[in-house]
């Protein structure tokens, strides 16, 4: 236990950190997931976030660029109102820091095609419509229905994700819920049967996540770790017995005709276009 715990620590500490401020004056999800995205590229280093999402006020604007003063690192923001944006880039120029606004270039290209400038209202992708509520039940389903808690009717789920631990089923699940796709995950257990249920239901489309044992391990032993949690079981992060659960879910899969998916290099949006790209293609 004390070995593995070293060398994860270990693994953290060779890493240089940078501050990372995030603004937005709605949820901050697109900027949060385009800032990771590029920070992944970076493996040497390691992004301390601060997110200040829904920003509507200036004195929201103002703490969050006290904020960076504190701690000096790149602003990223996505912000429609012009004299926010005026704002943020004056203070950031003037503390010597690095900002952008992602939204700019992509309204530059929509205004040239389109010969027409934005509406500039703020969180206007959020309109409160039947789309916008179907996306909210879908995930509250999927919350409702995370690790095994299987509804009473399979035949209304559009996707089950099968997978051991650690293999992303409950943020893809999440992920995939918030485009309104009802979405529930079962945990696969060797020596633990998969609900009959499941075998018999012919509307969900039925997705393995697996990964590489390598991958898996370091996530579990990440995991544990973050967590303070004490080992109880070892094959949990012993990469021999990774290797059979995931070769059991591969048996499992092959006679079921399951398809699977890799998750070991790729991001949950990765992941779920595949999956939705397997549904289409099914339908």
């Amino acid at each position: 236990m004390r070995n593995w715990l070293d060398k994860a620590r270990q693994k953290v500490s060779r890493k240089s950190f940078f501050h990372l401020h995030l603004i937005s004056d709605s949820t901050g999800e697109t900027l949060s997931t385009t800032a990771r995205a590029v920070a992944a590229q970076y493996g040497k280093w390691r992004a301390i976030e601060h997110v200040t999402p829904m920003v509507r006020k200036r004195q929201q604007l103002e703490k969050a660029l006290d904020a960076v003063d504190g701690a000096p690192g790149i602003v990223l923001y996505t912000l429609v109102d012009e004299e926010f944006v005026g704002l943020v880039e004056s203070r950031c120029q003037k503390m010597g820091v690095p900002s952008l606004n992602l939204l700019l270039p992509i309204t530059r290209v929509f205004d040239t095609y389109l010969g027409d400038s934005k509406s500039g209202r703020t969180g206007a992708q959020h309109t409160l419509d039947d789309e916008y509520f179907g996306r909210l039940d879908a995930v509250r389903y999927a919350m409702t229905h995370d690790d095994g808690n299987l509804p009473d009717d399979l035949e209304e789920v559009d996707i089950i994700l099968v997978g051991i631990s650690r293999t992303s089923k409950t943020p893809t699940s999440i992920y995939l819920a918030q485009r309104g796709t009802k979405v529930i995950n079962i945990p696969l257990v060797p020596g633990i049967d998969v609900p009959a249920s499941v075998y018999e239901a012919n509307n969900p489309l039925i997705v393995a996540l697996v990964a590489s044992a390598e991958r898996i391990l370091q996530v579990r032993e990440n995991r544990l770790l973050a967590f303070g949690q004490e080992l109880n079981d070892a094959s949990y992060v012993d990469r021999a017995s990774i290797m059979e659960e995931l070769a059991w879910t591969r048996r499992l899969c092959k006679q079921n005709g399951w398809p699977m998916i890799d998750v070991s290099k790729r991001s949950i949006e990765e992941t779920s276009a595949a999956i939705l790209a397997l549904r289409r293609n099914r339908d």
